[in-house]
């Protein structure tokens, strides 16, 4: 019975940091070949990562190069401009404390093992990704049966339109545009909107467009391709728009709709709506607050709809560089005629504490039903995560 909820604590997987706004960054294009953010860094996004993210022991030299350390292979391999590698590692040590008299849970997890290539030739981009899981990530499966551990979270190509270059259309399978685009991807709003950055991501047409106070995606969502049977995938689209005010505030509005002919939950024809609005604010330097409230909605053929809502709040405070304290909340009520509201705490610190190196710990408090009763479960969390 708490294996689900076990499931619900793991934590995150790939770079996605939307308080990178106390660094006067609203948008994420420059950092990442994806408009949107998370995933393959560019190469000015692997020297902001070694200029801005990780602790600096000391002065650093006058004449120092950051970007050589934060290069692939630490700089030791030297890549053409158009080429980007990236490797990724990250696993976890989970342990849970179920309600009495169900005994606790220790794991060790690898979350993540990928490798991830991209090209940017003049304007045309593209990106794939590879990867390896012990378990879970079955959407991003590319395997399936017995052996199924192979996964490929990404892979699209597209082009650089425009003078300005500051429109992009893509075709393949990406991340969803929808929200904050965080790493705690078992977050309320990013489980229950089925937008997190971990195995939801989709197949489809994406047009986004960036500029200094303005960013917006939308995508055409044409099912996830690596899903079968074909009446399992979801069809239709999931779009934002983000308005940066200065350097310090970003308001955002998001809409997802879709639609299967049979959902994996229900086994009956299904319209899936998220509709909401979200926040990054830095009022100082060392602070960061996002905030995320969505709208959600069920809508089973021949039944009563099933509407609901979920929201977060988090700060992330750096009181130097390179170290995080973490503090969120969070709620949700997923059918409002039924179950009542679910809450959730978070507690956690990050500490970049080397080139191409993080460790974190998470403690975490959800109250959850259990069957039709309601429980507490505690989780604690380590880890690691390294990359190429």
């Amino acid at each position: 019975m708490m294996l689900p909820l076990v499931v619900l604590l793991v934590g995150e997987r790939a770079w996605a940091y939307p308080w990178m706004i106390r660094h006067d960054y609203t948008s994420c294009a420059t950092c990442h070949i994806d408009p949107s953010g998370a995933g393959l860094m560019t190469m000015y996004g692997r020297a902001q990562s070694e200029i801005l993210l990780r602790t600096r022991y000391g002065t650093p030299p006058a004449d120092e190069d950051p970007s050589k350390l934060g290069g692939f292979m630490f700089g030791a391999v030297p890549l053409p401009e158009e080429l980007l590698l990236q490797a990724d590692a990250r696993s976890l040590f989970l342990h849970v404390q179920p309600p009495s008299p169900a005994p606790s849970v220790n794991r060790y997890i690898l979350m993540q093992a990928d490798v991830a290539a991209g090209l940017m030739i003049d304007r045309f981009r593209a990106s794939v990704s590879l990867g390896y899981v012990h378990e879970g990530a079955l959407g991003a499966s590319v395997t399936h049966g017995e052996f199924n551990r192979l996964v490929s979270r990404q892979h699209w190509a597209g082009v650089v339109l425009g003078e300005s270059e500051q429109f992009t259309l893509r075709a393949g399978r990406m991340n969803l545009p929808y929200g904050l685009r965080i790493i705690e991807h078992t977050m309320w709003t990013r489980s229950t909107t089925l937008t997190d950055i971990n195995a939801a991501q989709q197949h489809g047409v994406a047009f986004a467009y960036v500029e200094e106070a303005w960013r917006m995606e939308a995508m055409a969502i044409i099912g996830n391709l690596q899903l079968s049977p074909p009446e399992l995938r979801e069809r239709g689209y999931s779009a934002y728009v983000e308005r940066a005010f200065g350097q310090s505030l970003a308001l955002g509005v998001s809409s997802l709709v879709t639609f299967t002919e049979r959902d994996l939950a229900a086994g009956a024809p299904m319209f899936r709506h998220a509709h909401g609005l979200f926040a990054r604010y830095a009022p100082v330097k060392p602070v960061v607050l996002m905030a995320e409230g969505d709208f959600v909605l069920r809508s089973p053929k021949d039944a009563s709809l099933e509407p609901g809502a979920t929201g977060m709040l988090q700060v992330d405070v750096e009181p130097i560089q390179g170290v995080h304290v973490i503090g969120a909340g969070e709620l949700l009520n997923a059918n409002f005629s039924e179950s009542g509201t679910s809450f959730g705490a978070w507690a956690g610190a990050q500490w970049f504490f080397a080139p191409h190196a993080d460790l974190r710990f998470d403690f975490n408090y959800r109250n959850v039903p259990v069957g039709e009763a309601r429980a507490g479960v505690t989780s604690i969390l380590g880890q690691i995560h390294v990359f190429l």
